[in-house]
């Protein structure tokens, strides 16, 4: 496997959004779900190529971020997000995500889930040309992952559609799976400790990460120090989060990552688009290899915990 700065590259040519499922035979695809979960023993982060998620979505869908973000601050606090809701605007600091750092990450946010109409929480529509760019970007993720899933489990010597099971309600109310458009803006300098996202691993399955071509993403390997993780021209970042750490009984990792911005690139314009896979509401957790590492968990409980303390402090002020 070709690594790029310890990460992995890893081609899904043979699995991509553009296969059908039916058409691939599992003891195909053993070799690739190896090469996944090898990397996400050993590194935790990989670069997917050859994806199928076409060129044309993703920079659509990054300038169309752009324009919602360059909106002024009073038409995007209409899309506000609702303490206890995973759907809306988030401001410029108004989260952390790493709670020793004693200032807000230096970005603005909004997390887009496909919902149902029942579940719709905003009073304001996006903008149409936003909404779809956005929505055809979750679909193509939305396959991606199941795809991803699919390897994972083979990888974990389970079923094929094992982890699938877990993931059947994406796209509707009980499961809080989201893409996040990430934007952050150009500063004069940067506070003191300040990240542009601190410290982390992700909290649900898996992540997919589409990179404009300003850098900044670093991921901490085993040794403790921190990487970049620079974009690739056509291939998308990839991490586990720590539900899948879990699920494996620490088998798989879910690796802390940071945006930092250097003296150069604090004043340029970063954006970055992640699609967050989580499993569904009412999906009972059970580490893969029987043991009993860790007890069963509702995910649904262990979500909503770990989601409001990111903005705590700043909804109760």
């Amino acid at each position: 496997i070709l690594l790029v700065n310890m990460v992995p590259l890893i081609d899904l040519q043979s699995y991509n959004i553009l296969v059908t499922e039916e058409s691939v035979e599992t003891a195909t695809l053993k070799v690739i779900a190896d090469q996944i979960c090898q990397a996400f023993q050993e590194v935790g982060f990989v670069y997917l190529k050859n994806h199928g998620i076409p060129r044309e979505l993703i920079t659509n869908a990054l300038s169309t971020s752009k324009t919602f973000f360059d909106q002024p601050r009073e038409k995007k606090e209409q899309y506000a997000l609702q303490p206890g809701h995973f759907h809306g605007w988030i401001a410029f600091e108004a989260e952390r995500v790493n709670h020793d750092r004693p200032v807000f990450d230096a970005r603005e946010g909004f997390n887009m889930r496909l919902l149902d109409r029942k579940d719709q929480t905003l009073p304001e529509k996006l903008p149409p040309e936003v909404d779809s760019a956005w929505k055809q970007l979750h679909n193509s993720c939305f396959q991606l992952g199941l795809h991803v899933l699919d390897l994972l489990s083979i990888g974990l010597g389970k079923n094929r559609d094992y982890l699938r099971q877990c993931h059947k309600k994406i796209g509707l109310g009980d499961n809080v799976t989201t893409l996040r458009a990430n934007y952050y803006p150009p500063l004069k300098e940067i506070k003191p400790e300040q990240a542009r996202c601190g410290e982390h691993s992700d909290y649900g399955t898996l992540t997919f990460l589409f990179q404009d071509e300003v850098s900044g993403l670093q991921a901490k390997v085993q040794d403790g120090d921190y990487v970049p993780v620079h974009p690739i021209e056509d291939t998308i970042v990839m991490n586990l989060g720590d539900m899948m750490q879990r699920w494996s009984a620490d088998r798989l990792k879910a690796t802390k990552h940071r945006v930092m911005a250097s003296p150069t690139d604090v004043h340029q314009l970063r954006q970055s688009i992640a699609f967050f896979v989580v499993p569904d509401n009412d999906a009972l957790i059970s580490c893969t290899d029987g043991s009993n590492k860790y007890p069963d968990i509702d995910f649904g409980n262990y979500i909503k915990s770990s989601f409001n303390a990111n903005f705590q402090d700043d909804t109760e002020n």
